[in-house]
């Protein structure tokens, strides 16, 4: 990983463009075709009863990105997570998916979080901020959703998740739900490392959402029949917001960060969310 800090303009940039460029060489990609996005969108992969290829070819390719996922791209956090379902039993469709995310990286290799700080006196970080969605019955093998969250701090992203959900939503405000609460586990975690700092503010972590349904089921402490088959891990969303550790606020779907963790986007689209979480 590089960091480049700039003082005059208080900003720290980080990147893994020497790693990705060793990464395209190693698996053939130095000199192939840019795309503009890691996956195509409505691209839905079906799993496989045998693999069609050599796995572990696959496994290498694919560990490749996981660990620029993990560091400083967010940007390819979906297409990872999704490739990765596969990694056992991949196919020809599979591979394809696979090398169109190293593509994207040719053309995007030099892609950096950048986070911009106070200037002057000021020696506290400002507040992290969440956006939460989740995709519903997104994967077609089993029909469950897909989660994404990212906190951003100082302009950009400090963490970012994509991942299936454990268990099978019956609606689209059951996912976002179950995605909050996901997401609220990660706020006080984050929320405690900066208590042991002394950088916490007395305010809460704001989540933004872009149902207003799963919203209103939060701040709700009614337990309806609706909602009696939500497993009850989920409903401790409800106890962070009364003790004050989280805030809900709606955020149009347009705006919504975090849907592109969630599935593939078109260009424009993409481009916008990873600005959002700090890329440029």
């Amino acid at each position: 990983m590089e960091i480049k800090r700039d003082r005059a303009n208080c900003t720290i940039e980080l990147s893994q463009e020497q790693y990705i460029e060793q990464i395209l060489e190693r698996h053939g990609m130095a000199d192939c075709r840019p795309v503009s996005t890691p996956m195509a969108q409505n691209q839905k992969l079906t799993k496989l009863a045998e693999p069609e290829i050599d796995a572990q070819e696959y496994q290498r390719a694919l560990g490749s990105l996981m660990y620029a996922m993990l560091g400083t791209r967010p940007d390819i956090a979906y297409s990872v997570g999704i490739l990765s379902q596969h990694a056992a039993k991949p196919g020809e469709e599979h591979w394809g998916a696979l090398m169109r995310v190293y593509r994207y990286l040719r053309g995007m290799s030099d892609r950096k979080l950048v986070y911009q700080g106070a200037k002057g006196e000021s020696k506290s970080f400002p507040d992290p901020v969440c956006f939460v969605d989740a995709d519903w019955a997104a994967d077609i093998n089993d029909r469950r959703s897909i989660s994404g969250y990212t906190f951003i701090m100082s302009g950009g992203a400090v963490c970012w998740s994509s991942k299936k959900q454990k268990s099978t939503a019956l609606s689209s405000t059951e996912a976002e739900y179950m995605a909050a609460s996901n997401a609220t586990k990660e706020a006080i975690w984050i929320r405690t490392f900066l208590s042991e700092l002394g950088q916490l503010t007395s305010g809460p972590t704001t989540l933004f959402i872009d149902n207003q349904s799963a919203m209103a089921l939060a701040k709700n402490a009614a337990f309806h029949d609706r909602t009696k088959h939500i497993a009850v891990r989920h409903h401790f969303i409800r106890e962070k917001l009364e003790d004050d550790e989280i805030d809900v606020h709606y955020v149009p779907t347009g705006d919504q960060t975090a849907d592109v963790l969630t599935k593939g986007l078109s260009r424009e689209k993409h481009e916008r969310f990873i600005a959002g979480m700090g890329m440029v």
